[in-house]
């Protein structure tokens, strides 16, 4: 049975303890990642690996680590040979085993027909599996091995699939968060690294030319900003990507923002701001530059934000040049690439709305908007004594309630948040109703929640309750990510209010609060019917708000 470390109570109350042991977790992989960092770029770098997966295994609470390698077979078809692993206690190891090494990367006798794994690693993507999933062949080696979970993030050397890192976990059937994922592509990323290193310095070897090219940085221009001082540590490669004169930008991180497009230059501020206020560490940011009237130049920043106790210190990335990348994308299935997208946070009515008018949503701008934050009071403690699938089922019914409320009220569906969501009212287009239908999507959950609690209470099963908290005032919104994954965001302000309204539910044990401007809005909106079933609550003192602020409140059962 694990155990958990003592934890602030006050913190503990507040997020949780899995939350807190998952920080704890993922701050032990960044150790173990910058740890290897360090050594890895120095020397060959096949000698430090066998440490970094012990200390990979041992911060991840895995019993297995492994590192495979695609390479050439002896007839000259790809198959990929464990060259690296460490196991935990008891466990055996996979290198010596000859079974692990020239694998065939198909199931059949076609091999150049690869098998689902291989061909989802060869695309970039995270394979992740569960015994109780598992059938034939899979759940065979499963079983040997005594493997409950496994995860497998590919290592992209230079756009091609080199291996892979595998973690098996024997002790429990877990998942994995998309922060601890992003650590992980984090580790594979500096394996990678290390393989493009020592692959370019053998070209170096053969040709001057290309190692005055490796001298420069590579293809990526890198930046060490100190946020503090505003001071920055530019390559020269990264002037040579936006087409600058050596030393240009003078140190200055305010130098690069200015010359982004406007809107970007002020999206890619209020993104760290954003990120800061969260203490996020990673970020993945495209923006424009025009270098010449006429030209556009698309740029993807790329890096981690390293924070002290009073805030970030430092941001250290690097800039590369996708213009070609995205020039192609746009030519790939845009219609459906486009509805696809739009389908996951608007209605079907709406989706149908934009792509008549193209599909384009506008560029990163400031909105007033109202948001919703939505939570389930008591899922945890009820989940953890049901078996995992049931516990999927329980949040699926849930959510699928919660989405067709606020598709039912012309909402977007900004993002699940575990047994939560967050939700917008005037996006991506301003409505005349916004508010007052935020305020009516909020009473149709109360109301969806208790009718769904009586046929709980009908079948002896405890009720859970619902707390939403609602704030109206302006945001920014747009797209961001990267050419392989866009997201719809809305940043700001009014977020962080409307969240923390929404924590104030349980404290005044009340279903929905909303905060007098989204009451006021929706007044001005559709008159007082609008706020007929919601009372005044007084003033409130919102966690990390200096002054008060006035909510109006709604039970779930009326």
């Amino acid at each position: 049975m694990k155990t958990r470390p003592p934890v602030d109570q006050d913190l503990l109350a507040v997020i949780g303890p899995d939350a807190i042991i998952e920080a704890k977790r993922r701050l032990a992989m960044l150790d173990a990642i910058a740890y290897a960092a360090t050594r890895m770029m120095a020397g060959d770098w096949r000698d430090h690996v066998p440490d970094f997966l012990k200390r990979l295994g041992r911060a991840t609470d895995m019993s297995r680590v492994t590192l495979f390698e695609v390479h050439p077979g002896p007839g000259g078809q790809r198959v990929q040979s464990c060259r690296f692993d460490w196991a935990g206690d008891g466990l055996s190891s996979l290198r010596n085993d000859p079974r692990y090494h020239n694998m065939p990367l198909s199931d059949g006798d076609d091999s150049a027909q690869t098998d689902d794994w291989s061909g989802k690693r060869e695309r970039g993507e995270i394979v992740q599996a569960k015994l109780s999933q598992t059938t034939g062949y899979t759940r065979q080696v499963f079983l040997e091995h005594g493997t409950l979970s496994f995860i497998s993030v590919p290592i992209m050397v230079a756009r091609r699939w080199w291996g892979f890192l595998g973690f098996d976990d024997c002790k429990e059937e877990r998942g994995w968060s998309s922060e601890e994922i992003h650590v992980l592509k984090t580790a594979a990323a500096l394996i990678a690294g290390a393989v493009e290193r020592e692959e370019a310095d053998e070209k170096i070897r053969l040709s001057e030319e290309r190692y005055a090219l490796a001298a420069r940085g590579a293809h990526d221009g890198l930046f060490d900003w100190d946020v503090k001082t505003g001071k920055t540590f530019f390559s020269p490669r990264l002037h040579e990507v936006l087409g600058l004169a050596p030393a240009s930008l003078e140190g200055d991180i305010d130098a690069l923002i200015r010359l982004f497009v406007k809107a970007d230059g002020d999206f890619l501020r209020a993104t760290f701001r954003h990120k800061y206020e969260r203490r996020v560490e990673d970020f993945d940011i495209e923006c424009r530059y025009e270098p010449r009237a006429g030209a556009t130049q698309w740029i993807v920043m790329r890096g981690l934000i390293v924070y002290g106790k009073e805030g970030p210190r430092r941001v250290v990335g690097a800039l590369r040049d996708i213009t070609r990348q995205m020039d192609v994308q746009k030519r790939l299935s845009d219609a459906e690439r486009k509805r696809a997208n739009l389908a996951r946070y608007f209605s079907p009515n709406m989706v149908d709305g934009l792509m008549q008018t193209g599909g384009r949503l506008d560029e990163a701008r400031t909105q007033r908007v109202t948001v919703l934050f939505a939570d389930i009071w008591g899922y945890t403690t009820i989940s953890a004594a049901m078996p995992p699938m049931q516990v999927m089922a329980l949040l699926r019914e849930l959510l699928r309630m919660f989405e067709k409320a606020i598709f039912a009220h012309g909402g977007t569906l900004d993002k699940f948040l575990g047994d939560g969501l967050m939700a917008t009212f005037g996006t991506p287009k301003a409505g005349p109703r916004d508010a007052a239908n935020a305020l009516a999507c909020a009473a149709a959950m109360a109301e969806a929640i208790a009718r769904w609690n009586a046929k709980r209470r009908a079948s002896d099963q405890k009720p859970m309750h619902l707390g939403i908290g609602l704030h109206h005032g302006d945001v920014v919104l747009g797209d961001i990510g990267s050419e392989r994954r866009m997201e719809f965001a809305v940043i700001g302000d009014t977020v962080n209010v409307a969240s923390r309204i929404q924590e104030m539910t349980r404290a005044l044990n009340i279903a929905v609060l909303a905060s007098d401007d989204v009451v006021q809005a929706a007044r001005r909106e559709a008159g007082d019917e609008a706020i007929r079933e919601f009372n005044d609550s007084g003033e409130h003192e919102l966690r990390g708000r200096t002054g008060k602020i006035r909510l109006w409140s709604r039970a779930a059962e009326r």
